[in-house]
């Protein structure tokens, strides 16, 4: 299988997420144009989400994904978080299918993994995928 050009995985993973959000029956909104920080704005309760799209990778047991942009300025990369930009970020695995949110304030500012099997060493500091689950995120914003 190729691997898609970067730009080409983001509309995938999009595309993904919308899918979940909307089977749910949510309310979701599409900015127009590519110049805000968020891919989506979910509707629920009367309140509004600002939602990243983020593509995880399957590493050692965890969905590995970026909690910052990347973007290319002369030759120069350039990267930047997402603080007060956002409210969740919505990540899509494309090997097991599967969407996760992450509340900005749980994230770190580089990068997270969400542990999908279990850890050779046990640590407090785990990220369980099962914690945020689509479902387990609805019943925090009261869905």
């Amino acid at each position: 299988m190729v691997t898609p050009h970067p730009k080409q995985r983001g509309q995938q993973s999009e595309a993904a997420v919308l899918f979940e959000f909307v089977g749910r029956g949510l309310s979701v909104l599409q900015p127009f144009g590519d110049n805000e920080r968020y891919d989506l704005v979910v509707e629920i309760s009367g309140t509004f989400y600002r939602v990243q799209v983020k593509t995880g990778r399957l590493e050692n047991g965890r969905v590995q994904f970026e909690t910052r942009s990347s973007g290319t300025l002369t030759n120069k990369i350039s990267k930047r978080g997402y603080d007060g930009e956002i409210d969740v970020f919505a990540v899509y695995s494309p090997e097991r299918r599967e969407t996760f949110v992450v509340p900005i304030e749980d994230a770190p500012e580089t990068s997270m993994g969400l542990r999908v099997s279990a850890a050779q060493k046990q640590s407090p500091n785990i990220n369980w995928a099962a914690d945020y689950s689509v479902e387990r995120w609805l019943e925090t914003v009261g869905e």
